[in-house]
């Protein structure tokens, strides 16, 4: 008698890390491109790290999106408060923050008569580090190196040479990030044990009596849970004009009635509740 016997193997499925990439700060003298240049080294950098499949990235308009909401700014200088503000507001876990500490461009060219050639050559350093958000411990700082030529030419009042622009700078930053996206998706293992950050959930909408919220099966919320309504009533800042902390009293008390797979269907149970409140599980 022939017995078949089928086994099953689970993998174990391993979260990839929630980051968010801040803007480089550019502290190299080549100031021409001036805070573009640091934005294309986050931008580049955001398209090398989930092209590793190591991390969970976080759009850079939603990023965008948060900072100016919160006052916050946009560069590589992040303290440990302002970290775990970051993480809370987008549910990430690690915050990556750098600085171009040098950036060159030298050219060269030549002719003959309506005839010419002409070679740039971009040098370009970086450093990176990455922060919990939870604790604003640095866990990683690396710093990659890279070199790039670009060519062009003329003919007679035709020029083929390629303008630096944002784009360009991007593509010469290219080669020192992705030394730096290497050696940080190589240690990715140490970051898969991080625990969730969860990002408050917010009241988006309202229609006949209910209102909607922001969260709902994929961050696992229940029919028949219930949350406190919380309003900012008002804001305390810094000489400069940064909020330091907002105050927020409760308004109210909600309760789900209907999950959906990225928001929820809630009951005003006493109080009340409007679009922007944050609410927070009980």
């Amino acid at each position: 008698v022939a017995v078949l016997v089928v086994c099953t193997f689970s993998v174990p499925v391993v979260a990839q890390p929630r980051v968010a990439v801040l803007n480089f700060e550019n502290n190299s003298t080549w100031g021409y491109w001036g805070d573009r240049l640091g934005e294309a080294a986050a931008d580049e950098l955001v398209t090398q790290l989930f092209r590793t499949g190591a991390f969970s990235v976080i759009e850079r308009s939603q990023l965008a999106a948060v900072l100016a909401e919160q006052d916050l700014g946009a560069s590589g200088a992040v303290d440990a408060a302002t970290a775990a503000r970051i993480g809370q507001l987008l549910g990430a876990q690690l915050i990556l923050t750098g600085s171009i500490t040098q950036f060159s461009i030298e050219r060269r060219s030549g002719g003959f008569r309506r005839l010419g050639l002409s070679v740039s050559r971009a040098e370009s350093i970086v450093d990176v580090r990455l922060v919990n958000t939870t604790t604003g411990e640095i866990m990683l700082a690396e710093s990659g190196e890279g070199r790039k030529n670009f060519g062009g030419g003329f003919f007679g009042s035709t020029n083929f040479e390629r303008e630096f622009d944002a784009g360009a700078a991007q593509e010469a930053l290219r080669p020192a990030i992705e030394t730096v996206v290497e050696r940080i998706a190589s240690q990715a293992n140490r970051f898969a044990d991080l625990a969730p950050v969860t990002p408050p959930a917010q009241i988006v909408g309202s229609n006949n009596g209910s209102v909607y919220t922001n969260q709902g099966e994929n961050y696992s919320v229940q029919i028949g849970q219930r949350y406190r309504v919380l309003r900012v009533i008002d804001e305390i800042r810094d000489a400069n004009g940064t909020v330091l902390d907002r105050i927020m009293d409760q308004v109210g008390l909600i309760e789900v009635t209907r999950v959906l797979s990225q928001s929820a269907i809630c009951t005003v149970v006493e109080g009340e509740a409007a679009e922007g409140d944050t609410v927070e599980a009980l």
